[in-house]
């Protein structure tokens, strides 16, 4: 599965961060940022569980790949 954030949407609120870290992370401004563009099948549901978390719906996940 692929990660994605769309930074138009982002707005730093940093629930991704809280729920999935080892995936999200923050950028110089404070914006959310993928750190592991490839997510890890043991960190699938983490990633899921943020994507949901979403205030903007900013995060993008392909989970055909």
């Amino acid at each position: 599965m692929k990660a994605r954030i769309d930074t138009r949407r982002c707005q730093g609120h940093g629930q991704c961060n809280l729920v999935c870290p080892e995936v999200f992370g923050f950028d110089d401004q404070g914006f959310g940022r993928v750190l592991v563009p490839e997510v890890p099948e043991r960190l699938r549901a983490d990633a899921l569980r943020a994507e949901s978390t979403c205030p903007e719906r900013a995060i993008e996940l392909d989970t055909r790949v």
